[in-house]
């Protein structure tokens, strides 16, 4: 006892600079989780839960929550259990903070619930479709006067579309998705303006899209003539008595769950500073576990709840069932819920991670019964999911799992291993950089036994999973419920591939010079030849001086030395510049501040000066002028910064991409 005291007190103390905390969360805010993880299937009849059922479910929760928070040091946590039109367990679970002994309330600790927000706003759109202010198949440029969708592939962006994942946008990647005050945000029209452009078909591939539901949001707004929040708040909020619920980071008082992030490295927890979602569409509700209770009721008793009726039977039945899926052998997507095979049930479910925070809302409609999990800390994304999927297989066990078969031995897989890269990828703008060293990545590997292995990295939302062949390019989780799908063109060659997990996870694959581990290498070695240049210059002078006091120096040779010290030092102050803003300012990052935009003035300059450079260091060679060896110094430098360039631009760092 008195160890843990000494250890939490000096960690206490460690936590007086809140932006590294913000800077580890990063990479599990770019994954705003929604959880397919089987084939969607027809329903089972409606067998509701019984009481030993919910009580095993909720002895189950009880246990596992409690050993999770202590093995990743989680400050808090809730649950919510929620079946036969009411609250069957609610429970807290540590503290609001780790600075602070106030126990979490389920009905006053309000967390932040990330895009798990995104089923209100498919709701608020069922709503405007039941009304006949929208159609879900129409044109979504019929309803919109501020934005417009640009024109492509001859076939227009429906709301369904958007509904599903399946607009087809290009990806920007958390472009704009939070500011570091409250009030900055832009209004949605503002901040959807240009959207971005349209990269594949509608209706054919799935790739997790936080612009289709802004614009679904904002869809809202324009039938409505209401601002979104607005709308939410006084037709889902308010008639479902969820009154500690809210839009945007309340002023978080001691019974709010404030975020808590680890610095990787260190271990230690601590709270993030505050920052502020700009999409409340697509994110920013922050609501206590029994305000999710009520949402979720309504959804299970056909869009009714203690006398509150949001949405039609016809239109809660359609939101859950299958309205997209990429294979026939994965789970699909309704309008808004992901799906999931439970064994005799199926389920559907949305989950939400967010810097700081994490959560997940999963029902089972046939058994009436619904769960809801949430965490103030950002390593609870690994978890949420992970933690109703074990209780669900405990309570209801599937004796049919995929096993290993003997005479599979010897199954050439080889043509399905390799690397594969998250498709929600962005192409486009400086956040390109971002994408590429913190993407999700599924590394496939062929166990020669006639099964294949997958490992999911930097965040493990699949666990470590052996797969078994079970049909063209199809495979069984061995011992689970996961589906694991390839695709392949016209020639036979794997080009994709589905795999459920928190996520329903479209991949593309990716050669070895397009890997996180390449590009991130060679760009340390171009910094590195960068910082050599950079304090060479300064340090050659030096030397120079002491040992060689009037020496003349031939005026190209002192441009040159000039030069490159100054296009080294450029760069590396860019690199640092990057980081120290990142660290210290990732809402001003992502929202493109002045201070970005004059950084990323340093690489355009770094290519002019290198130019110039690589003319003076041509003309040291014609005339012979200073030493050899320093003019394979200089070559040298010239040569990694011009290599240095085509690289810039590929991660979008070259010029001014927002």
């Amino acid at each position: 006892m008195t160890e843990g005291v000494v250890m939490r007190s000096a960690l206490r103390r460690r936590r007086s600079g809140g932006a590294p905390f913000l800077l580890a969360g990063l990479v599990a805010a770019l994954v705003l989780t929604a959880a397919p993880v089987a084939n969607g299937q027809a329903a089972a009849p409606a067998i509701a839960a019984t009481s030993d059922e919910l009580g095993e479910i909720a002895a189950f929760m009880d246990t596992a929550i409690a050993s999770a928070m202590a093995r990743h040091d989680i400050p808090g946590g809730v649950l919510v259990l929620v079946a036969d039109g009411r609250i069957a367990h609610a429970q807290g679970y540590g503290h609001t903070d780790l600075d602070r002994n106030t126990p979490i309330d389920p009905q006053r600790t309000r967390f932040d619930i990330g895009s798990v927000s995104k089923l209100l706003t498919a709701t608020a759109v069922m709503q405007q479709v039941e009304q006949g202010h929208l159609d879900l198949h129409a044109d979504v440029n019929t309803y919109l006067a501020d934005v417009h969708v640009p024109e492509a592939f001859g076939e227009p962006v429906t709301t369904a579309h958007l509904l599903t994942h399946t607009a087809g946008f290009a990806e920007r990647y958390l472009l704009g998705s939070m500011t570091s005050q409250p009030g900055q945000a832009e209004p949605l029209a503002e901040s959807l303006s240009p959207l971005p452009e349209r990269v594949r078909p509608p209706g054919v591939a799935h790739q997790y899209d936080n612009i289709g539901m802004a614009l679904a949001g904002h869809l809202v707004e324009r039938t409505s003539g209401e601002s979104f929040e607005y709308y939410a708040t006084a037709n889902i909020l308010e008639p479902l008595g969820m009154t500690r619920s809210t839009y945007g980071r309340p002023v978080v008082d001691a019974h709010d769950a404030t975020p808590h992030e680890t610095v990787p490295g260190l271990g230690t927890s601590g709270a993030v500073p505050p920052v502020y979602v700009t999409s409340p569409p697509t994110g920013g509700l922050w609501a206590p576990g029994e305000d999710i209770a009520a949402f979720m009721l309504a959804h299970l008793g056909s869009g009714e709840h203690d006398g509150a009726h949001i949405l039609e039977a016809s239109s809660v039945e359609t939101m859950h069932r299958t309205q997209f899926s990429p294979h026939p052998a994965t789970a699909g997507i309704g309008y808004g819920f992901f799906q999931h095979d439970a064994g005799r049930y199926r389920g559907v479910q949305h989950g939400g991670s967010w810097v700081g925070a994490s959560a997940h809302l999963y029902l089972l409609p046939d058994a009436d019964l619904g769960l809801f999990v949430a965490f103030n800390h950002g390593a609870g994304v690994e978890h949420t999911h992970t933690l109703i999927y074990q209780a669900l297989d405990h309570v209801y066990p599937d004796p049919d799992r995929a096993v290993a078969d003997p005479t599979a031995g010897g199954t050439d897989l080889s043509a399905f291993a390799g690397d594969y890269r998250w498709n929600r990828h962005d192409r486009d703008t400086f956040m390109r950089l971002v994408s590429t060293l913190a993407n999700v990545r599924l590394q496939v590997t062929d166990h020669g036994d006639g099964t294949l292995g997958t490992t999911m990295a930097p965040i493990q939302l699949l666990p470590d999973a052996t797969w078994l062949p079970t049909g063209e390019g199809v495979f069984a989780e061995q011992g689970g419920r996961g589906t694991l799908v390839f695709d392949s063109d016209d020639t036979g060659a794997v080009d994709g591939l589905h795999v459920a997990g928190a996520q329903l996870f479209s991949m593309e694959p990716i050669a070895w010079f397009e890997s996180a581990a390449f590009l991130g290498g060679l760009l340390a070695l171009f910094l590195a030849v960068a910082l050599v240049a950079a304090l060479g210059w300064p340090a050659g002078a030096l030397r120079r001086r002491v040992r060689h006091r009037g020496e003349h120096v031939p005026a190209d040779l002192r441009r040159v030395r000039r030069l490159t010290g100054l296009a080294g030092g450029l760069l590396i102050a860019f690199a640092v510049g990057l980081l120290a803003h990142f660290a210290l300012d990732m809402a001003g990052l992502l929202q493109v501040s002045l201070a970005l935009r004059t950084l990323l003035l340093l690489p355009l300059t770094v290519a002019l000066l290198s130019i110039a450079l690589a003319v003076l260091v041509v003309r040291l060679w014609r005339g012979g002028v200073g030493s050899t060896a320093g003019r394979l110094y200089h070559s040298g430098v010239v040569i990694a910064l011009l290599t240095a360039l085509p690289l810039l631009w590929h991660l979008r760092l070259l010029g001014f991409h927002y």
